[in-house]
């Protein structure tokens, strides 16, 4: 297991050998008594006391409120009734959802201390199904503007990501076993790679948003971070089932127990417009990727083997715009409201949003809305040519500073809806760099499968036998 080093962070990083915390596999134990909730908790505060001062991820915390809900749900395994797949799970919450006994600051001036009387939805479904709410963690502004104050857990002088800042650093830095997130451009996948952790966004609007401002509503999803594949499946169909979709979707397609690993036939590699912008070392880590599951038996099909690949690719280079006319025209309300009030309490990135979409027309958002559609036709058009789509989760690992990074290979996966993994199984510089895979709507059980299949194949693979810099 990797040891902690409070001053440095956990740096250098292994997929192989890195050991983060399930909940899914402690729950045994709490049915036969050899654990309990409570102890479990204990540890994970014993952790947050060590790692929390250098890693900020947190805005609230309130141990005392998390030990009395720990107390009950040991009593209700000892008595062999516990609520759900998640009583007694220590979690944290992304700061842009509204919790009853927490404040909702959501990374701004304006929410200081703010308490909603609510909770977000999924945050309700979570304590009505026992979970141990312990904390808010720090999102960028609005999920959008200023960093947050959060470091990534393996290197101190890098980003953790945004605007899922906390979250992933609080997961990552094994404090907690989950936490929720929301992804928006590069707002969920990205900050889980640079953390090391799997992720998924499901298809779109398969968990109930309600509770949070959801500016960008379009290309909002939530997001579920965990240190296993397993306790990520787990814990987002119990959310999905239980906290129901956002209104008027059909919601969250799959069985309560994880999907039987398996791997593709073919996965279509893509460049999301970002491949000339990412570095040499992460490139040879990417293909050293595909051709382990080359060797596997993976046919990997790219632009030069079908017209419809490269018409694709050539779609992909107007993600950026495509997504920021969505979004932006959509998060104008509630955030003019705020710059209304007091411009100066709004970041620089916020207001320059808000006079970009001052200039967008409604004609300008329809005409945005029908190429929306138009690419999500050509997306599953692609549906009998392969089985999904890999990539990378970021352009690199983690940058040095709080800048929270760039989005070019998320961009697409929240115009679409379709879901999307991060699995942390490459390494650059010492850091996580995450693999992403992509697939259709309302398929995230079978992306999953494919997750589990890919994760084992790579992470199994002998490092001797790579040709480059390896996962």
């Amino acid at each position: 297991m990797t040891s902690l080093r409070p001053t440095t962070g956990l740096a250098p990083y292994d997929p192989r050998t890195v050991s983060m915390l399930s909940f899914v596999a402690a729950v045994p134990k709490f049915r036969d008594g050899s654990d309990t909730p409570r102890d479990y908790l204990e540890r994970c505060l014993a952790t947050i006391e060590v790692r929390e001062p250098e890693v900020q991820a947190f805005a609230a915390i309130d141990p005392a409120t998390a030990r009395h809900a720990a107390d009950a749900a040991t009593t209700r395994y000892k008595a062999a009734a516990p609520l759900s797949v998640v009583d007694g799970m220590p979690v944290a919450i992304k700061d842009l959802f509204d919790t009853v006994d927490l404040p909702t600051q959501k990374g701004s001036p304006f929410f200081k201390g703010w308490n909603a009387g609510r909770d977000a939805a999924h945050v309700y479904a979570l304590r009505q199904g026992g979970a141990v709410i312990l904390a808010k963690a720090h999102t960028t502004e609005f999920g959008a503007g200023a960093p947050a104050p959060t470091r990534n857990p393996y290197d101190l002088s890098r980003t953790p990501g945004g605007s899922s800042s906390g979250p992933a650093a609080s997961v990552a830095a094994q404090m907690l076993p989950f936490s929720s997130a929301s992804h928006g451009r590069g707002s969920g996948i990205r900050p889980a790679s640079y953390c090391g952790l799997y992720a998924l966004k499901p298809t779109y609007g398969a968990i109930n948003r309600g509770g949070a401002d959801n500016e960008a509503y379009v290309t909002g999803h939530m997001c579920t971070y965990a240190g296993t594949l397993e306790d990520c499946w787990v814990i987002t169909h119990f959310l999905g089932r239980t906290a129901g979709p956002d209104p008027g979707c059909y919601g969250f397609y799959g069985p309560a127990n994880i999907p039987a690993a398996e791997l593709p036939r073919r996965l279509v590699r893509l460049g999301m417009a970002g491949w000339a912008e990412t570095d040499d070392a992460s490139k040879a880590a990417f293909e050293d990727c595909l051709g382990v599951l080359e060797a596997a038996g993976v046919t990997i099909l790219g632009a030069n083997d079908d017209p419809r690949i490269a018409a694709y690719e050539t779609t992909l280079k107007d993600m950026t715009a495509l997504y920021q006319g969505i979004a932006l025209y959509d998060y104008r309300y509630p955030l003019s409201s705020y710059r209304d009030r007091d411009p100066s309490l709004l970041d620089e990135r916020i207001k320059k949003g808000l006079e970009w979409a001052d200039g967008y027309t409604l004609d300008d958002y329809r005409i945005a809305l029908d190429r929306q559609a138009r690419f999500k036709a050509q997306h599953s058009a692609l549906a009998g040519l392969a089985d999904g789509f890999i990539t990378l989760s970021s352009k690199g690992p983690a940058t040095v500073g709080m800048d929270s990074g760039s989005a070019i290979y998320n961009e697409s996966s929240s115009v679409l809806g379709v879901p999307a993994y991060t699995l942390p199984l490459l390494v650059v510089d010492g850091m996580p760099l995450g693999v992403q895979l992509q697939g259709f709507c309302d398929g995230d059980a079978l992306l999953t499968a494919y997750a589990g299949g890919i994760a084992a194949a790579v992470l199994n693979f002998e490092p001797s036998e790579r040709s480059s810099s390896a996962p």
